[in-house]
């Protein structure tokens, strides 16, 4: 017997939502190995990347799904802005300074909430306190002559040779950012049509999404400093194969992967001589 496989992008939700589900457990396992070998800063951001892109992924297609297709480009302009926010300290290897950058962005966030006399008696007593503990460590931050700032997405996206993600998905989604004429009339027919006929919307943005969270993930792999095993690769390789095509193979790469971990480690903390690289010429296991 035998199997005849799809050749075309998925466009069945059901589909879609397993594939997701399946790319949330692998997050999972990257993420607890992450958590048992991190060795610094350059870790714990990467990590944490791979942790909000999935959950933004997953929220993505929930609101495409419930027929927000507007809501899903904007959710994934976000998506692509860690993918090149993450390769850009991959690069630059300014962890420390986008850490400071963080720092100092929220302190300044919750001392204009404080100092506004219309919120002053409306905020929780803890808020004042968490701001007053982080006071010398603001002013000491403050203290030094340059301040971080944020790459440009259209630069980064050109410095990775992606360019048409720039223009095709940062560029094109930012239009649903801000208000437009057209707004509202795909919301409009959905919500005057009866539930039985409601047509979801077309699946580039749910497919597209679940294409950034891999490179998203295979970038945090490539800035950390931890060797991991291959078949962690592949596992992307194939679901980027998926999303054009509709192959389910990445299902049994999951598969082997949950197989061997966690009696076989999937990373290791440091990186020795001799190893073979994957394809991006990062150690690999």
């Amino acid at each position: 017997m035998t199997i005849e496989t799809s050749t075309l992008p998925p466009a069945d939700p059901e589909v879609l939502g397993k594939a997701i589900e399946t790319l949330r457990l692998y997050c999972g396992v990257v993420l607890l190995s992450f958590a048992k070998y991190e060795q610094g800063l350059r870790e714990v951001i990467a990590r944490n990347f791979v942790a909000r892109g999935m959950s933004c992924t997953e929220s993505i297609f929930i609101v495409w799904k419930n027929g927000s297709e507007q809501d899903a480009w904007i959710l994934h302009r976000a998506l692509l802005d860690r993918l090149l926010h993450l390769h850009y300290l991959g690069e630059t290897n300014e962890f420390s300074e986008f850490e400071e950058y963080s720092f100092l962005s929220m302190y300044e966030a919750r001392h204009q909430l404080l100092s506004d006399p219309d919120m002053k008696n409306k905020l929780p007593p803890s808020l004042k306190e968490f701001q007053k503990s982080n006071r010398a460590k603001y002013h000491e931050i403050a203290q030094k002559e340059s301040r971080w700032q944020r790459p440009k997405a259209e630069t980064i996206a050109k410095k990775m040779d992606l360019g048409f993600l720039y223009r095709f998905g940062y560029d094109y989604a930012s239009t649903h950012v801000h208000p437009m004429a057209t707004d509202g009339e795909a919301d409009f027919r959905r919500l005057i049509s009866p539930p039985h006929g409601f047509v979801p919307p077309d699946t580039t943005v749910v497919r597209n999404s679940v294409l950034i969270q891999s490179m998203l993930v295979q970038e945090a792999l490539n800035v950390s400093r931890l060797r991991w095993r291959n078949i962690l690769y592949d596992f992307l390789n194939h679901i980027r194969v998926f999303v054009g095509s509709g192959d389910p193979q990445f299902h049994a790469t999951f598969h082997r992967i949950a197989q061997i971990w966690p009696d076989s480690e999937l990373c290791e903390p440091t990186a020795s001589e001799g190893t073979s690289e994957n394809a991006s010429g990062h150690p690999s296991i």
